[in-house]
């Protein structure tokens, strides 16, 4: 058999390519793959972020906050304000704040290490805040009433600040001190005690409006209220009828509040309506460090007496005439 010749090899050259010359995408081309990716990434996300920002904007809550939801967001001072108008000789009502600490004007009114206090006030900030929500409430819902933060510059530790201020400015840092409402809030800066207050309230509704109150809200601590109602009321003769007490307590062991008050307070009290002698006297001296005096004998001539009265015995009440017994 004849043999058979081998087919011919056929030899087929493959380049090789080194791994530093392989193919890969020019920077430019990076720079594309790059964008693309960074556009349907985070497009969405801004578009998102910008829808959430716009449902905030159009639905945020308006910056008053009342005492059941007193809020921690201060708006700060307005520094430009549209102002309601008003007449305030149609102001009929007069709710009063008394003031207790000193709010010393910087950083949040909730943190009571913005105020000056004395020891036994420590943790009584919120009360004091809840007071001055429940004044700004009670004026927001009656467009006749006039609110007055009512004390004095009575420590000397804190300086030029008088407690009726520092209520003020509370109320306008937490944004409570809307149009509507600004000019019928005021301060009364000479009252030394809880009798002051009243007085000195009513004589500032008369230089505000030139007429004296129809009806009177006090907004104070609940253990106080017998000392405001049975005892201050009384002594002005101001009719039981008229005459309102909204209480706020602060916490705290309610049953020894109520002892302190009647010992320190609502007994000496009774038996000194006016604050002439004794330890009611010493008080009204040293809560006057700054040396004050009001002028309310000229600007109420109708209630001048009652200003300085001090009768004999010191339980008697005042029997002159007064202008809300007419």
């Amino acid at each position: 058999m004849p043999s058979r010749t081998p087919p011919p090899t056929v030899r087929i050259n493959i380049p090789t390519v080194n791994v530093s010359e392989a193919w890969a995408p020019t920077p430019l081309r990076k720079q594309r793959i790059f964008g693309t990716r960074l556009v349907r990434f985070y497009l969405p996300c801004l578009l998102i972020l910008s829808l959430v920002i716009n449902i905030y904007y159009f639905t945020r809550p308006t910056p008053l906050a009342l005492p059941a939801t007193l809020s921690s967001q201060q708006s700060g001072t307005q520094m430009h304000r549209e102002i309601a108008d008003t007449d305030m000789r149609q102001l009929t009502d007069l709710v009063i704040v008394p003031g207790h600490g000193v709010y010393l004007g910087a950083g949040s009114p909730l943190d009571e290490a913005n105020w000056y206090l004395q020891e036994q006030q420590r943790g009584e900030v919120g009360a004091f805040m809840a007071h001055v929500g429940k004044g700004i409430e009670m004026v927001k819902e009656h467009e006749r009433a006039l609110l007055v933060f009512s004390g004095s510059k009575t420590r000397l530790e804190a300086g030029a600040h008088s407690e009726a201020v520092g209520y003020w400015t509370a109320a306008d840092r937490m944004g409570w001190l809307t149009n509507s409402v600004f000019r019928r809030v005021v301060t009364e800066e000479y009252a030394r005690d809880s009798l002051e207050n009243i007085l000195f309230s009513i004589a500032r509704f008369h230089e505000v409006t030139g007429n004296y109150p129809d009806r009177i809200t006090v907004v104070g601590f609940e253990f106080k209220r017998e000392r405001f109602v049975d005892v201050h009321r009384r002594a002005l003769r101001y009719p039981r009828i008229r005459f309102n007490y909204v209480g706020i307590n602060p916490p705290g062991d309610a049953a020894r509040l109520v002892a302190a008050e009647k010992k320190y307070a609502y007994e000496p009290f009774s038996r000194d309506l006016y604050a002439c002698e004794g330890t009611l006297a010493e008080k009204r001296r040293e809560r006057n460090p700054f040396m004050l005096a009001h002028g309310y004998n000229r600007s109420c001539p109708e209630i001048s007496a009652l200003f300085d009265y001090c009768p004999n015995p010191l339980s008697s009440v005042f029997d002159g005439d007064l202008p809300w017994l007419n």
